[in-house]
């Protein structure tokens, strides 16, 4: 999920805490914030953890039902909310997404290499279909980046991508010669595809991931 986008979800849960103090009021904004927290740092990350650290200590002495706790919980969503909103807004929440991003796309490209070089012949089938999932999600990660809007045709992202010029010079050509290599990857078409393009693929996607995203 994109950061303006979480940025305007938090805005408007924000805006309810406003609201009158209600049982599903309150009900409403804590899986509201949770979402928030594990869309921007993932499942059981630290963020997650200490919301839910402040609610149990609200929690610990009263029942929910008493207007109190249930006031207490809206100024501990209220202050999460808020801390969320500057990370956003001083560009931490973009630069732990790209880390994010990179450190996954790194990882598909090392176990592409390591099924390439450990798995003899049936290695180069099983690496093409990783590198040539490696090099889409790369592509389609770097666009969205961009802002520029998502397309079905990987080749109208890359069109896209050259007009924009996030594209440039000779990674325009390799990028959309590399089409080729996906499709018949994703067709099985093993007899047209040798270690050679595997490996450039990975290098190339490699290269992008790098530049964009560390």
């Amino acid at each position: 999920m994109e950061a303006s986008t979480i940025k305007n979800r938090v805005k408007e849960v924000l805006a309810k805490c406003t609201q009158r103090v209600s049982l599903q009021l309150v009900s409403e904004l804590r899986h509201g914030t949770a979402g928030i927290l594990e869309a921007l740092y993932g499942p059981g990350s630290i963020q997650e953890k200490t919301f839910q650290g402040h609610l149990d200590k609200v929690l610990h002495n009263a029942p929910i039902s008493s207007p109190s706790v249930q006031e207490n919980i809206i100024e501990a969503i209220r202050g999460t909310l808020e801390s969320v909103l500057r990370e956003i807004d001083s560009g931490l929440i973009s630069s732990l997404q790209s880390t994010v991003t990179g450190e996954v796309l790194t990882d598909l490209i090392k176990l592409s290499r390591k099924v390439l070089d450990e798995a003899a012949a049936d290695g180069k089938n099983v690496a093409a279909v990783l590198s040539a999932a490696a090099f889409e999600d790369t592509i389609r990660r770097i666009a969205a980046k961009h802002g520029l809007p998502e397309r079905e045709k990987l080749a109208d992202t890359l069109e896209a991508m050259k007009k924009n010029g996030i594209l440039k010079g000779a990674q325009v050509g390799i990028a959309q010669s590399y089409l080729g290599f996906r499709n018949k990857a994703l067709h099985a078409k093993w007899d047209e595809i040798d270690v050679a393009a595997v490996q450039s693929v990975l290098a190339f996607t490699e290269q992008m991931i790098l530049a964009h995203f560390s």
